[in-house]
């Protein structure tokens, strides 16, 4: 499910699975520093939650 980067930064800040992946060896320009889904290892590139907790959490937004 395709959303905001603001919801995506809510709903990382209320999961409790959230778990940052590591960029160590990438000079790209991706914001690391700032919890959020679209850093999280659980996070597919098809931008769905592989632990489903996404719609359940955004659903008490």
């Amino acid at each position: 499910m395709r959303s905001t980067a603001e919801i995506y930064k809510e709903v990382a800040q209320r999961c409790s699975a959230y778990d940052k992946k590591d960029h160590k060896d990438c000079f790209c320009n991706v914001e690391t520093d700032t919890k959020s889904c679209l850093n999280c290892r659980h996070f597919a590139e098809d931008e769905h939650c592989r632990l489903d907790l996404y719609d359940p959490i955004v659903k008490d937004l």
